[in-house]
């Protein structure tokens, strides 16, 4: 892959890569499977919409979705220990400018 393109394939690979932290808590039955998936794409999209959306989609897990504190501290760590620093600046910047996310300097 090179520094300025990524394709389909490449974005598909980067996003089970991004999701594996979460596989073994979806394997345990197919609602958390579902609810694994929810919470991947929102967190995909967060990341590469930037700080202002993660926060926005920490709201939303806790106020819409209802997840308890302690739930959404797990899923926090995980997302920022584990999940995010998979993709590298350099990927992130590919996926922010494939979709066209423009950034506050």
């Amino acid at each position: 892959m090179s520094d300025q393109m990524m394709t389909g394939a490449d974005m598909q690979d980067l996003l089970r890569k991004f999701a594996a932290p979460l596989a073994q808590y979806a394997s345990t039955s197919p609602g958390r499977k579902d609810l694994a998936d929810v919470m991947v794409r929102s967190l995909w999209a967060a990341m590469i919409a930037g700080p202002e959306m993660e926060e926005e989609t920490w709201k939303a897990f806790r106020e819409i979705a209802h997840l308890p504190e302690e739930g959404l501290k797990a899923i926090q760590n995980c997302y920022y220990q584990q999940m995010k620093p998979v993709v590298t600046p350099d990927q992130l910047a590919i996926l922010r400018k494939h979709f066209g996310v423009k950034r506050k300097l």
